[in-house]
């Protein structure tokens, strides 16, 4: 084995450091630690002759570890590292410290003692290097390829985005025609134009023009070179790894041959067969064999097999010119192998049925916003006029209940956002049209948080719609006038009113679209509690999710409008293209691995990971040991902290190097306080650090700080070790437990200080020597009133005694 030999570089950061720490102690100090080859002091070494320095020192073999006392920590660290690893030296085998925030300023009205800290800081980086294994990068091929599940507004840009930047795309979806609910909205608000209008492809389709926008049904959509269309499909089965998923999917018969239908709509004509047109609201009815108008794609006729008589009947057969229909298609199973996926599922209406109130399911001419909308459509069942279902007369007075199944505890908590929305622009709609219909909206708030929707609000109110701020309490039918009335309390006015309806409108609240929940167990991904999936961070990576290769986008993770959506697709399109673009996942090789030796059958870890790295698998007879996927595994180190037989370790965070550290950094004193080891995660615990050294913000230079990938990695023994190492205190500074970078890193670690503090009360020792901070980076003056609140907590109970 190679003999160790650690370079240590101090920068005294323009000789500004020498004011406050003794460079030439420090400088004696590390010569006299064990396996230190070359001890050198600069004014900086991340760049320049400073850092030709550290080059010739590696190039020449004088060196095989890296150790740099440096300011700009992660500026510096990055070219350093980059320089040592052009040099020759792994780069898994470097070190770098900051004296500065971490020690000088916020210590600086105590040089002795600073110096002493700095001793301590070095000392415990020297160890640590000296126990670091070489590690490599690791790379896993990536199909180029992409599975877009949801053929809605947000599928269909997401797919067009990326066969456009020349990926293969798949686009499934499960209803027989694309479109979503965009599809039946008829129009979008504030602009009011069509629903179903999508960009522009930007690839060379012959004979389609790129406008700002297109009509799906003229926009090139389905000849996008790379673009595979699977309509009536759906996705049944997921396996593999990110960058190579196997994808089943199951594409259900149309009985109409998609090459041969003309659409001359022959079929309809002779089809015997009529059922409630659930796509038109159940308004009207449609046979058999149908198309959804206006179309959207395919233009081709599909069999609703529920409702065919088939072979008993067959006339739709007979008569077709084309010999398209074709009765004894059968469902197919095909194989899709792609690199990532992309969920644009969407949402759909609350039912409101159970709301048993507001009679919807029992009064006709109770609907909902989709249902009017369809009435409003031009293409819809009743050809734009607005009518009451129950008799098919035209609807004079209109009252819209906003919040229906919505900021409401008994249904659901949340706002959807775009109900309000959309109300007005159904009203606004039907004013257009009929200005002498009364039309009401009863409303919590109106809530017009977009671009635009303030004046289309006024807009609303210039045109004559009326607004009640109350939400109604009941909705009963007169029969004598076939007539609705609808009670309301004005919480502005303090009046009760019986607003008399011809249709009572509900603004319902939006929810996950269906078989969301099998969809998230069969990709392995989240669910909020909300029931829409769960995205990797809903402020900065709001389209991805904790499993690389997999993607957000739309209404998916809530109820979005058509502007939103669509710049979620963008968005979802261009991080799938960056994931793959280079045909390989290049990963870094801080991952756990299991001692198969140690592990035993008790399932802990693949419970505890929250990226689905850990699975077991068999070894000899009734026995199974866990086994890590180094392609999902994030290195946080959860899994470590949970395993009961120390089984499991991370690299490059190994117990050992951990142990040394620690001791290091409570080997020298210098002080005259108790010292106490501040144990943070390098997230934002080692940030709110640094923060408050930026900030020169001041604390006892007694603390010293050991940084960890995660607080979860910690086990309950390592606290007892650090007071057995000689810490009189101990502090644990992880993220927020609601903002943690690994999910549930510092609740888990939350949880062992706790269970710490019982097992330090029964071995005589104060549980308050031990305590867990939650921060983040700006709560630098946390962090120093920590520190200073833990070390005047720890000097009033005195030295501590150990049995």
């Amino acid at each position: 084995m190679e003999e160790v030999k650690v370079g240590v570089f101090l920068s005294d950061c323009g000789k500004q450091l020498a004011e406050i720490l003794d460079f030439k102690a420090l400088t004696e100090h590390v010569k006299k630690v064990s396996g230190v080859a070359l001890v050198v002091r600069g004014n900086e070494f991340w760049r320049g002759e400073g850092l030709k320095t550290i080059v010739d020192a590696i190039k020449s073999k004088k060196i095989n570890r890296l150790v740099v006392a440096e300011t700009l920590p992660k500026l510096s660290e990055v070219k350093i590292v980059k320089a040592a690893e052009e040099a020759g030296l792994n780069p898994y085998l470097v070190e770098v410290i900051d004296l500065k925030d971490h020690c000088a300023w916020p210590h600086r009205d105590a040089p002795l003692e600073a110096t002493e800290k700095a001793k301590a800081m070095l000392s415990a980086a020297i160890e640590r290097a000296k126990l670091l294994e070489p590690l490599e990068k690791l790379e896993f091929p990536a199909v180029k390829s992409v599975l877009v599940i949801g053929g809605g507004i947000a599928g269909m840009q997401a797919a067009e985005d990326l066969a456009d930047l020349g990926f293969e795309v798949h686009l499934v979806e499960k209803a027989p025609f694309l479109g979503g609910l965009a599809a039946r909205a008829g129009r979008f608000f504030p602009t009011d134009d069509c629903a179903i209008c999508i960009q522009s492809p930007a690839s060379d389709v012959k004979a389609i023009t790129h406008t700002s926008r297109k009509c799906v049904y003229r926009s090139g959509f389905s000849e996008i070179p790379n673009l595979n269309i699977l309509t009536n499909s759906k996705v049944v089965k997921v396996e593999g790894v990110p960058g190579n998923y196997k994808v089943t999917v199951e594409k259900k018969p149309r009985y109409v041959d998609e090459s041969k239908c003309v659409r001359c709509d022959l079929c309809t004509t002779v089809c015997p067969v009529e059922v409630p047109d659930e796509y038109n609201a159940k308004l009207k009815t449609r046979k058999a064999i149908y198309i959804n108008t206006p179309p959207v794609h395919p233009p081709v006729y599909v069999i609703d097999e529920s409702a065919c008589k088939f072979q008993e009947c067959a006339k739709c057969v007979e008569i077709c010119p084309t010999k398209a229909v074709k009765l004894n298609q059968k469902t197919e199973k095909l194989t899709l192998n792609v690199g990532g996926i992309i969920v644009a599922t969407g949402f759909k209406e609350y039912d409101p049925s159970v709301i048993k109130e507001y009679h919807y399911g029992e009064y006709p001419d109770v609907i909902t916003n989709l249902e009017l909308a369809r009435m409003i459509d031009g293409f819809g069942p009743t050809n734009g006029a607005i009518i009451k279902p129950s008799d098919r007369k035209p609807a004079k007075r209109i009252v819209f209940i906003q919040c229906v199944g919505s900021r409401d505890r008994r249904w659901n908590p949340w706002c959807s956002s775009i109900c309000c929305m959309i109300s007005l622009k159904n009203a606004m709609l039907i004013k257009s049209a009929y200005p002498d219909t009364d039309i009401t909206i009863c409303y919590i708030d109106i809530r017009t948080t977009g671009r635009e929707h303030e004046y289309y609000y006024e807009k609303a109110r210039e045109m004559g719609i009326k607004f009640v701020k109350g939400r109604p309490t009941e909705i009963s039918h007169d029969p004598d006038g076939n007539i609705l009335i609808v009670d309301v309390e004005d919480a502005i006015l303090r009046r009760f009113f019986e607003l008399e309806a011809d249709l009572v409108v509900l603004a319902t609240a939006m929810v996950p679209s269906e078989d969301t929940k099998e969809l998230a167990e069969m990709l392995g991904i989240e669910l909020d509690q909300d029931g829409f999936f769960k995205e990797y961070n809903a402020k900065l990576r709001p389209t991805e999710t904790k499993i690389r290769g997999i993607y957000l986008c739309g209404g998916a993770t809530f109820p979005k409008d058509a502007p939103t959506s669509s710049l979620h697709a963008h968005s979802a399109a261009v991080k799938t293209a960056k994931f793959l673009s280079t045909g390989k996942i290049i990963k870094d090789q801080r991952t756990a691995f299991v001692n198969e030796e140690y592990c035993g059958d008790c399932e802990f870890c693949p419970v505890i990971c929250p990226f689905n790295a850990i699975t077991l698998v068999p070894k000899g007879e009734d026995h199974f040991v866990a086994q890590v996927s180094d392609l999902k595994c994030e290195g946080c180190g959860i899994c470590v902290g949970t395993c009961p037989v120390n089984a499991i370790e991370l690299r490059h965070s190994r117990p050992n190097q951990m142990e040394a550290q620690m001791n290091a950094l409570l080997s020298v004193n210098g002080t005259s306080k108790p010292l106490i080891l501040a144990i943070t995660c390098s997230e934002c615990g080692h940030t709110a650090v640094d923060s408050s050294g930026m900030a020169m913000m001041q604390y006892p230079a007694n603390v010293r700080v050991m940084k960890v990938p995660c607080t979860g990695i910690l086990q309950v023994h390592q606290f007892l070790q650090a007071f057995k190492a000689g810490a009189q205190g101990v502090m644990v500074v992880g993220c927020k437990t609601d903002g943690c970078h690994y999910e549930v890193g510092s609740q888990k670690a939350q949880k062992k200080v706790d269970l710490a503090k019982v097992l330090l009360k029964e071995y005589g020792i104060e549980p308050e020597r031990l305590e867990m901070f939650h921060m983040v980076f700006i709560e630098g003056d946390k962090f120093a009133e920590a520190a200073q609140m833990m070390t005047e907590r720890i000097e009033k109970l005195g030295p501590l005694q150990l049995m």
